[in-house]
């Protein structure tokens, strides 16, 4: 058994499947990441590997086969990374072929079953143990009780009905907790169906509810209450008083079943919790008849708010509906009004959601179940996810100018990634842990994800990659550990970047040096002198260039005394960096006999020729000032003779 948790990489791009299985993963003691497209999932490969990657075939920007491409071509151990492929449409035996010539390890049809999901990850990455039971256990006399995965979150990140919907793709058996302020719902599900509910409210009991629709009389409800005993069911009490008989309770027990069930598709906010494995006891029973989708769509169009539905809409808005590519999905039952049904049937991904915004609320309602349970999808657009989320408020996103907001956080994520991690949180390398986090947090309160959720789809994507790298800046610089690694990497990496920068200026003032060469011997020496200067730029610390461009600076401008003086400390410098080459010299020796200095102009000429005898430019320059000196005495002697 590992100690450490295996890390897992989830990629798909709809963010409430992927929230389920991180919190379901994550529940069986597994460290879970999400990123929700092709590049954000190569970008976390290299950035920090996981022992284990969940990846759909179908994603934005690259789609899983260039995802494994672009892993199997890394170093190892990277490449070895087993990777579970998914696909919401039967594989075709092309893909499956490619899979395994890809090294996939599983290949499977969306959606996977939650038990058969976390036996194929304990089989690649180990089975996990959750930390409270990983210490209970270590405690002398410890009684381990049977684990489920913790499955919890907030409705207003994830509603009820995708998140029904996601639990009957998974198959999930178990019973789903609801909260909302001081009331309490209880669903049990078998395979994915709701099967069985409970609540905590008064006005839900079964005698309340046969009050409030007129089936007894309050006195009525009264004595059965006096007669009331533990263990006594109150509709038995009812039975016994001949009030009501069997059959009468056995369907009002049914419709009081509903009434709990559906009231939570009016919550507007509240949290959710899903224990697997367990039941309910002391039940309403909610039949077996119908189908997950059948009850989403009733839930929708009778309690959830309109105003929900058409946030989603609007913010959802230039996205196209078509109909659903899973075959799991498509061939739900559903109980449509012939109208919806041929309108639907319609629906081929040309239509934007956007023409709906004006419909009636029954429809727009319908879509939003379609969409939620899965028998319509959203493609294109800005949205990511197909299923609906009643928290995108579309008013905000009108306020706010989106354009620019999704161009200021490219930019800043563009930006992040040629920074440092000190960089990215604006403190300097000498940084303490109180320092780094109060940058984090003045980070964090403008740039986390939560600030933009009723900015668009886009944009909160584009926070949350944002937020994502300040967030690992801040938990490595924080890690005396990894903050000592990392800074010694980055001084690795900045001196081998350093090396190949230069090494790259080189080979390019090496090219530009050459063709000065060419130009000064062409006599082009005003083209030349540019030439020689992007040299000089890429490479200030060759000797030669120096030499080349002093000697060309007053081949371009003879006449000029102060130019000169500038041309003679170009080459001078050239001496010094490349003493041992004899061009610079020669260039010297040129440039002082111009200036009338001859014996110092001799003096350079005779260097070069010590340093490559057969430098012919300066034993001409030799031949030339000896043969003057000669002819000089001859004259002077002439004279001196008469």
């Amino acid at each position: 058994m590992r100690e450490d948790p295996g890390s897992i990489l989830c990629v798909d791009d709809d963010r409430n499947l992927c929230q389920i299985l991180s919190e379901a993963l994550g529940g069986e003691g597994y460290t879970v990441r999400s990123v929700f497209d092709g590049d954000q999932a190569l970008a976390e490969l290299i950035e920090d590997p996981p022992d284990f990657v969940l990846l759909d075939l179908i994603l934005p920007r690259k789609d899983g086969f260039a995802v494994i491409e672009a892993l199997r071509a890394m170093d190892a151990p990277i490449c070895d990374i087993p990777v579970v492929l998914f696909t919401g449409c039967s594989p075709t035996p092309q893909n499956r072929e490619r899979a395994k010539s890809l090294g996939v390890v599983e290949f499977l049809s969306k959606p996977v079953p939650l038990s058969e999901l976390l036996a194929v990850v304990a089989r690649y990455v180990g089975e996990q143990k959750p930390e409270d039971l990983r210490d209970a256990s270590r405690r002398p006399g410890a009684r381990i009780e049977s684990r489920s995965p913790r499955l919890s979150g907030s409705l207003e990140d994830l509603s009820l009905p995708a998140l029904l919907h996601h639990l009957h793709g998974l198959r999930a058996t178990g019973v789903l907790h609801l909260a909302n302020g001081k009331k309490r719902k209880w669903i049990e599900l078998r395979d994915g169906y709701p099967r069985a509910v409970r609540s905590n409210l008064i006005n839900e009991c079964l005698g309340n509810y046969l009050v409030r629709y007129g089936k007894i009389s309050q006195a009525a409800f009264a004595e059965s209450l006096r007669r009331a005993k533990p263990g006594r069911l109150q509709g038995e009490i009812l039975v016994a008083m001949e009030i009501m008989s069997e059959e009468e309770i056995t369907a009002a027990l049914r419709a009081q079943a509903d009434e709990k069930f559906f009231e939570a598709f009016s919550w507007q906010s509240g949290t959710y919790r899903f224990e697997r494995g367990v039941g309910l006891e002391r039940a309403n029973s909610l039949g077996v008849e119908r189908s997950p989708a059948n009850l989403i769509l009733r839930g929708v169009r009778e309690q959830t708010p309109i105003k929900l539905v058409e946030d989603y809409i609007c913010s959802h808005a230039d996205c196209f509906l078509a109909p659903a590519e899973s075959p799991f999905y498509q061939f739900q039952e559903v109980d449509l009004e012939s109208s919806h049904e041929e309108l639907l049937a319609k629906l081929d991904g040309s239509r934007r959601l956007a023409e709906f915004l004006k419909a009636d609320a029954d429809l727009k309602r319908t879509l939003y179940a379609m969409l939620a349970c899965g028998l319509l999808e959203l493609k294109g657009g800005n949205g990511p996810s197909a299923k609906p989320s009643p928290r995108r408020d579309a008013r905000l996103q009108q306020e706010v100018k989106g354009e620019e907001l999704r161009a200021r956080l490219t930019g800043l994520a563009d930006q992040m990634r040629d920074q440092t991690y000190f960089e990215i949180l604006g403190v300097d390398e000498s940084a303490n842990e109180g320092a780094l986090r109060d940058a984090f947090q003045k980070r964090a309160a403008h740039l986390h994800p939560d600030h933009y959720r009723r900015s668009g789809d886009a944009v909160v994507h584009l926070a949350t990659e944002v937020f994502a790298q300040i967030n690992l800046a801040y938990q490595t610089l924080t890690d005396p550990r990894r903050r000592s690694e990392y800074v010694l990497t980055q001084r690795k990496d900045q001196r081998d970047a350093d090396r190949q920068r230069e090494s790259e200026q080189a080979l390019e003032a090496a090219v530009q040096f050459q063709e000065g060469q060419r130009l000064l011997a062409q006599r082009s020496y005003e083209r030349a002198l540019e030439v020689f200067g992007r040299a000089l730029q890429l490479y200030p610390d060759a000797g030669e260039y120096h030499a080349h461009y002093g000697w060309t600076l007053h081949l371009c401008h003879p006449d000029q005394s102060d130019i000169a003086s500038e041309a003679i400390e170009h080459v001078r410098r050239g001496i010094k960096l490349a003493g041992h080459l004899e061009t610079s010299y020669l260039f010297m020796g040129r440039l002082c006999k111009a200036i009338g200095r001859v014996e110092l102009a001799e003096k350079m000429f005779a260097r070069a020729v010590q340093l490559e005898p057969g430098c012919v430019e300066a034993l001409r320059e030799l031949r030339l000032i000896n043969l003057r000196r000669h002819k000089s005495k001859g004259l002077i002697g002439r004279l001196l003779r008469r």
